[in-house]
């Protein structure tokens, strides 16, 4: 008898389609999609970490080791070395910038002299970064690898078989430097770089996740009114169609400024419990972000707060326009929940994945040309230009988006008037056999 009901269960269970779409199909779907945007980003990473680094060499030591045999061994390790003229560390890092070098070797005087006597050398490797994504960490956690093989390879040409085993390991020691937007913070880029990380996947999640909600809320409204059947009762009260519609995407919206804020304030708890965080750094030590002056470091241009607050404004607007369009399209609140998802993950999934791996101007034309053409890669662009002070950026980006929010609102009202609103349908194919009440 037990056998008999599980049977019976499962098969009405698999039966119902939000079930077996929902729980069965859509993480088939999903998941290979996510792994395959994943991929498309780490490859174009990959390409771009695999290609030739140049790395300009800030020489204040002046002698035959640093000018001449430095260089030769860099090379050989696939690193093009750029003699920058120089007098001291500022010079240097203004040297850097006119060169267009984006990662340079500071060697101090009196260099040579120690390492030819097997004490380990101090140099300190500047890291200027116009954007923060995966590539531009790998690319640097890469040269510092090299630049440690560069080092053992110069320990074993100068002291040969005799060489000190702990010297040959640590044959320099690191200090590290990051210039970003114009800050300079002293510290490991790994250390860095796990912030960094956190705060590029963290903020544009932030916005999916708002966009998704909005979509999804403007479709159950619409839906809601088919599936219990007022909506023929709410088109016949003395009110025009178009003042049914706004009130619809007001009240939406409404309820969405409420979700953001509520985002807003759980990932600012966020970020200042990650300032907070102590993390190993390659002395062992701990340090927190905080030590580090990392809200300092990390202060975005002034226009960052309009721009964030602007574009995700805007954003919300469209993701309530596509909701309230596909709340239209779709017979019941499942149908207008599961079109959601098929309509805007496939807009929201690439510009998250692709964009958080390496910068839209290191892609492909086709690539990039495919991923303008989505409306969230601008909103993904519109806050890394607000970070970065690039109002141009920012502004254009705004505009597409504002641009699909009108054509959305348009084709919503063309649907609204007349009687597509109450005939037009779109639903997944019934099985034969199975009828709907």
């Amino acid at each position: 008898m037990l056998l008999t009901l599980l049977k019976k269960e499962v098969k009405e269970l698999l039966m119902e389609k939000s079930i077996l779409i929902g729980m069965v199909i859509i993480p088939l779907i999903i998941f290979p999609v996510m792994g395959g945007l994943t991929s498309v980003g780490v490859s174009f990473a990959a390409q771009r970490s695999g290609q030739e680094v140049v790395v300009g060499v800030a020489d204040l030591d002046h002698t035959n080791l640093t000018m001449m045999l430095l260089p030769q061994l860099m090379k050989d390790e696939g690193i093009q070395a750029i003699m920058l003229n120089c007098h001291n560390r500022e010079d240097c890092i203004q040297a850097a910038e006119n060169s267009d070098v984006k990662f340079f070797l500071l060697i101090p005087k009196g260099f040579s002299k120690n390492f030819t006597r097997g004490v380990p050398g101090v140099v300190e490797t500047v890291y200027t970064f116009e954007h923060f994504t995966v590539s531009d960490l790998t690319v640097g956690g890469k040269l510092s690898t090299k630049l440690v093989d560069v080092f053992r390879r110069l320990a074993e040409k100068i002291h040969g078989e005799s060489v000190n085993l702990d010297f040959f390991e640590k044959p320099i020691t690191q200090r590290s430097a990051i210039i970003y937007l114009g800050k300079e913070i002293r510290a490991p880029l790994e250390v860095i770089g796990s912030a960094f990380m956190i705060l590029i996947i963290g903020l544009p999640m932030v916005a999916v996740i708002i966009s998704s909600y909005a979509a999804s809320i403007a479709a159950t409204s619409i839906a809601l009114e088919k599936e219990s059947k007022t909506l023929e009762l709410l088109l016949t009260i003395p009110a025009k169609r178009l003042t049914i519609l706004l009130s619809k995407l007001i009240g939406t919206f409404l309820i969405v400024l409420l979700s953001t804020f509520s985002f807003i304030i759980g990932f600012g708890i966020y970020g200042l419990m990650v300032a907070g965080a102590t993390v190993s750094v390659q002395t062992g030590s701990q340090i927190s972000f905080t030590q580090l002056n990392f809200g300092s470091f990390l202060q975005p241009s002034p226009i960052f707060v309009p721009v964030l607050i602007s574009t995700i404004f805007i954003t919300m607007i469209m993701t309530t326009c596509i909701g309230l369009l596909i709340g239209i399209l779709g017979s019941d609140v499942r149908s207008a929940q599961q079109l959601v998802g098929a309509v805007t993950f496939p807009l929201l999934m690439p510009p998250f994945f692709i964009l958080m791996f390496t910068s839209i101007d290191s892609l492909p034309l086709s690539v990039k040309l495919l991923l303008l053409a989505d409306p969230f890669t601008h909103l993904f662009l519109a806050i890394q230009g607000g970070f970065m002070g690039d109002i141009a950026t920012s502004l254009f980006s705004m505009a597409v988006i504002l641009g699909y929010t009108v054509f959305m609102l348009v084709l919503s009202s063309w649907l609204f008037m007349g009687e597509r609103l109450i005939t037009m349908r779109v639903m997944l194919r019934k099985r034969p056999g199975v009828s709907e009440e």
